[in-house]
């Protein structure tokens, strides 16, 4: 089975030649050291590529330091609940660049597991996942992926997705990545929002994962993929991966230049 694209010409072109020379453009425009050989994966946010694009790219510049041959895309699903992880195991992933490998071998031992499923439906109308597909084909064509969607965000799923994510990856990361899909607050004003956002931003730096926790619970902070993100920390102290860095942050007011009612984008690196 292939997953045929759902959002192509509207998060993102069509057309391959305009969504590839874009691509290479946020890329060139991302300037980051190079020092993330050893990256784990990132914060990764999933609008459509005029607002978020940009910001994306900085966390693909890092994953392009590493040789990596498989990319874990971790995102929240928006409009389906009542399950707590779908893996999905299909053959590929069609976007207007070609056919991302699904690693199928990886897929069918986490659906093995407790609380995995393949629900084909969660991904034909979802974006957080998609998004990061053609990034990872501008930047390591050969990659396969490894696409999961979180149905229940919680505290407790994303320990225990980390938990299994570490002993299935624990002896080939030094090939594979993790993505973590996630926009942070909605449609606050430009001030409010940012001031959120720095917070949870913070929280994200020291890896904080109590707090970042109470935070969301109290709404102090937003981010519609937190288990996403919560998933990427837990990895990092199972992993023992103890840099994080937050590379860019940026709203959608700064290209809109609606600042009444913004939505908060960061791309962020662990790394060791």
């Amino acid at each position: 089975m292939i997953m045929e694209p759902v959002i192509a010409g509207a998060f993102y072109p069509g057309d391959p030649s305009i969504l590839r020379t874009q691509i290479e453009k946020f890329l060139k425009k991302a300037v980051v050291e190079n020092k993330y050989k050893n990256a784990l994966g990132i914060i990764s946010p999933h609008a459509g590529y005029t607002y978020s694009g940009q910001c994306a790219a900085y966390g693909f510049n890092v994953l392009k330091q590493k040789d990596f041959d498989l990319a874990v895309i971790i995102a929240p699903s928006h409009r389906h609940i009542g399950f707590w992880w779908s893996v999905g195991n299909f053959e590929a992933y069609r976007t207007p660049l070609g056919l991302a490998t699904v690693h199928t071998e990886s897929a069918e031992q986490l659906l093995d597991k407790e609380g995995f499923v393949f629900l084909p439906e969660v991904y034909r109308s979802e974006n957080s996942l998609e998004v990061q597909i053609p990034f990872v084909q501008v930047i390591k064509p050969k990659a396969k992926i490894l696409p999961i969607l979180i149905g229940n965000q919680s505290r407790e799923n994303s320990l225990y997705l980390a938990r299994y994510l570490a002993e299935l990856f624990k002896s080939r990361l030094d090939k594979t990545v993790f993505i973590a899909s996630s926009d942070l607050s909605h449609y606050h004003n430009s001030n409010t929002a940012t001031e959120m956002d720095t917070k949870l931003a913070e929280l994200v730096l020291a890896g904080d994962v109590k707090n970042l926790v109470k935070n969301i619970e109290t709404r102090a902070v937003e981010a519609c993929g937190f288990g996403s993100i919560l998933t990427l920390l837990n990895l990092a102290k199972i992993l023992r991966f103890d840099k994080i860095e937050n590379l860019k942050y940026t709203h959608s007011g700064e290209i809109s230049h609606d600042y009444s009612q913004v939505v908060g984008y960061l791309s962020t690196v662990v790394y060791k």
